[in-house]
């Protein structure tokens, strides 16, 4: 299956990024590592992450982050990449 970031995803990814590597452009390079690892994972087995509160999101966790996705018929699309203490997006606001 195919595996698609959109643009909320990837402009996550981005910040993420940026922020790490100005502090260790190592451990930015070994996320981003992890994060097209995972997308990898995700073309052979979409259904690995846990459900959330929105039926048509999925989760997992990649060290101190989140990436929420959704299946679709041809395609899991990546839509947030996200560090685990901000609220998620799936989430209502208290």
């Amino acid at each position: 299956m195919r595996v698609k970031f959109n643009r909320g995803a990837l402009a996550d990814i981005d910040e993420i990024a940026a922020y790490i590597a100005e502090r260790n452009p190592k451990a930015a390079a070994e996320l981003l590592a992890r994060i097209e690892a995972v997308a990898k994972l995700l073309e052979r087995t979409p259904e690995i992450g846990t459900r959330t509160d929105r039926p048509n999101l999925r989760k997992l966790v990649i060290g101190s982050y989140l990436m929420v996705y959704e299946i679709t018929a041809r395609e899991v699309v990546i839509h947030y990449v996200r560090h685990g203490a901000r609220r998620r997006p799936w989430e209502e606001p208290k």
